[in-house]
């Protein structure tokens, strides 16, 4: 084999690992800020979600606008994912969870039942918005009111989120509203199962 060839062999593996290294910054980014896959486990969201379903979550739509009343958003419970520092953060930490077989237990998949500036109630089993009882064919079970005080009304930045499955969803009602920079984005599309697969 001449030096010549030794050569080539040589800039060629550095080529592969110059790709690889490449694909994986990219992924990384892609995963970290635009889009990631998330997978359900909890069963608070039955019968919309169950677990094990897999859903791809829409990081973007929210650098543009806000959550809005329906949305069915994923969170971090008391971590803040504004910016992208703390974003490629979470992702690194996800990795390293992913390795060890394990997950977040403090990412949550809620839907948003109210918004900045509304008033919410909960009484005779239903939910009450700026007075008025709104319409959820959605939810599996009785709405309890749970521990927070009502009517509360919430400031700036605040949303008000709940399971779908209201006998069997640690919430909102239980834990308060959460703040904006909690959200990671939104429930997308579900690719798993199969039988299910299309927005959520």
């Amino acid at each position: 084999m001449t030096g010549e060839q030794k050569t080539n062999i040589v800039k060629e593996v550095f080529e592969w690992i110059a790709y690889f290294v490449s694909a994986v910054i990219i992924a990384s980014l892609l995963q970290s800020q635009l889009f990631a896959l998330t997978t359900v486990h909890q069963s608070s969201m039955q019968n919309t979600l169950f677990e094990g379903h897999m859903l791809i979550m829409n990081k973007i739509s929210y650098y543009f606008s806000e959550p809005e009343k329906g949305d069915i958003i994923v969170f971090l419970d008391g971590e803040n994912t504004k910016g992208f520092v703390n974003r490629y953060r979470i992702f690194i930490r996800d990795v390293q969870l992913r390795f060890r077989k394990s997950y977040r237990t403090n990412r949550l998949i809620k839907r948003v039942i109210a918004t900045a500036g509304d008033t919410i109630d909960i009484h005779d089993g239903k939910v009450y918005i700026n007075g008025e009882a709104i319409e959820e064919t959605y939810i599996k079970g009785v709405t309890r009111p749970l521990g927070v005080n009502y009517p509360l009304t919430l400031k700036d930045g605040e949303f008000f989120v709940m399971g779908d499955n209201r006998e069997n969803s640690s919430d909102s009602r239980s834990f308060g509203p959460i703040k904006r920079e909690n959200i990671e984005g939104r429930a997308m599309f579900r690719i798993f199962p199969l039988t299910k697969i299309g927005r959520p």
